[in-house]
């Protein structure tokens, strides 16, 4: 493969996975800076390994959602090992008020609900592909995606409620 052929996929896949892997990063991470830092280093792996761009789309994906979930927790590490402030959620995604809404309220959900919200509804990926990518059971899964719905749901209706109020 010449240099310009791998240019051209390359630039195809960051193109075509770049919102899902930010998305992701950012609801691993909670901020932007970290998520920005974490996508830089998955098409940075990508990029090293150019091999995966001649790969299956849906295998490239699958690596590249792999990658980055490993890199979310490196930096977790990192972050647990040196002190620092958290930055506020990306307040400039170009996301409706009404999803921003409902984003924000995953953002608050524990980790491992967030997770499988985001990548079940956001990216698009079965209940079967998800637990092949987060090497988990299906049933183990399916209950989180209902956990993190009835909180959703709860803290949506809590929401609600205190505008109606107000």
């Amino acid at each position: 493969m010449t240099d310009a052929e791998t240019k051209q996929l390359f630039e195809k896949a960051v193109e075509e996975y770049s919102d899902m892997i930010t998305g992701l990063c950012l609801v691993r991470l909670g901020n932007r800076y970290d998520a920005e830092d974490c996508y830089q280093n998955v098409f940075l792996k990508l990029f090293k390994n150019k091999e995966m761009l001649t790969e299956e789309p849906e295998y490239l994906k699958s690596w590249l959602i792999r990658v980055a979930v490993n890199e979310c927790k490196n930096r977790f590490r990192f972050l647990s090992r040196h002190k620092t402030e958290p930055l506020s959620f990306a307040d400039d995604c170009s996301i409706e008020m009404e999803d921003r809404t409902i984003l924000d309220t995953v953002m608050t959900l524990p980790e491992k609900y967030r997770e499988v919200i985001y990548l079940y509804y956001y990216a698009g990926y079965s209940v079967i592909e998800l637990a092949s990518i987060l090497n988990s059971k299906e049933n183990t899964i399916k209950s989180r995606l209902k956990r993190g719905r009835e909180m959703l749901k709860e803290l949506l209706t809590d929401e609600n409620k205190e505008e109606v109020l107000s």
